[in-house]
């Protein structure tokens, strides 16, 4: 991704994002071509500094969170009160230059004062975030915009991932696209109950699910798409141990402009997370078993549109 593209999707400026280097906040990245290439990392990143800032934390106090942080783990979220309201209502009928005059003041004074309200939400707002952050904190939990519970999820199957001499660039990949759906508040509560349902051995298998996802960087040609369907396949077969909970995910997610706007950033990180043609070919046939079932075929559609990508 380049500057201008990692900065529109964090809803910020290239000006923002040369601002973090200079401070040191987000890391500089590789030079491809004469150009700096971004990865899902650096939004990720971007996007926790943002978060916690709009938090209502100082870039100093960002800076040293994410210094204490025990392992790189980016993110971002922010929520604004809507803009400052306009006038009250429509001014009486004008007299005289004063009428006018003393109607142009109410005017400006009733615009002022909805602004004080809209800091005042703003304020209420950060107090809320950062009472959650110190909660977070409290609790030993990271600070991040995500559920503890997958939070946890994850660290199980890195865990496991871990024991059985797997690669985790794949899994924490996957973790930094969370966090970075998490930060735009596309994460729905019903996650919660989704991975909590997943027991010792389910977790097994999905750290046996990444390890292999890793392992398709390995393969070419034709054994590689039968090595990523196939896991595809076992992906869709896990999931739907627990389809009702899968389904109130997908249900939860936004509909309309929203959800599709969700499904392109999805589409993006994918593609810019997980690039080699094996394992494109493993999100290309995930989609398609997962469009092959009604169930899912109608849910998907619902936030995606009628031609979904992966």
């Amino acid at each position: 991704m380049r500057v201008t593209q990692i900065a529109d999707l964090a809803g910020t400026t290239p000006r923002a994002v040369r601002h973090y280097h200079r401070l040191g906040l987000l890391d500089i990245p590789p030079t491809v071509r004469g150009r700096r290439e971004y990865g899902v990392e650096h939004l990720a990143r971007l996007l926790r500094i943002r978060w916690l800032a709009d938090g209502g934390l100082s870039l100093r106090q960002v800076a040293e969170i994410l210094d204490s942080d025990p392992a790189p783990a980016e993110s971002a979220n922010s929520a604004g009160p809507p803009g400052p309201s306009g006038p009250s209502g429509p001014p009486g009928p004008v007299g005289s230059a004063n009428d006018a005059h003393r109607q142009v003041v109410l005017r400006d004074l009733r615009a002022a004062r909805g602004t004080i309200e809209a800091q005042r939400r703003s304020l209420d707002e950060q107090a809320r975030r950062v009472d959650e952050l110190i909660a977070r904190v409290e609790a030993g939990e990271a600070l991040a915009p995500v559920p503890a519970a997958l939070t946890r999820f994850y660290d199980a199957i890195e865990a496991r991932v871990r024991a059985l001499g797997g690669d985790l660039r794949a899994l924490r990949t996957e973790r930094q696209m969370m966090q970075i759906l998490g930060s735009l508040g596309m994460v729905p509560a019903s996650v919660v109950p989704f991975v909590e349902a997943f027991d010792d051995a389910e977790i097994d298998m999905c750290a046996r699910q990444i390890i292999g996802f890793s392992h398709l960087t390995r393969l070419h040609g034709q054994e590689g798409v039968a090595a990523a369907h196939a896991l595809a396949e076992r992906t869709v077969e896990l999931a739907g141990r627990h389809k009702e909970l899968t389904l109130a995910v997908l249900d939860d997610l936004p509909g309309g402009a929203m959800g599709r706007a969700m499904w392109r950033l999805t589409h993006i990180l994918s593609v810019a997370g997980y690039p080699h043609p094996t394992q494109r070919a493993f999100a290309a046939r995930l989609l398609e078993l997962l469009l092959a079932d009604p169930d899912f075929a109608t849910t998907i559609r619902r936030t995606a549109g009628k031609d979904p990508v992966l």
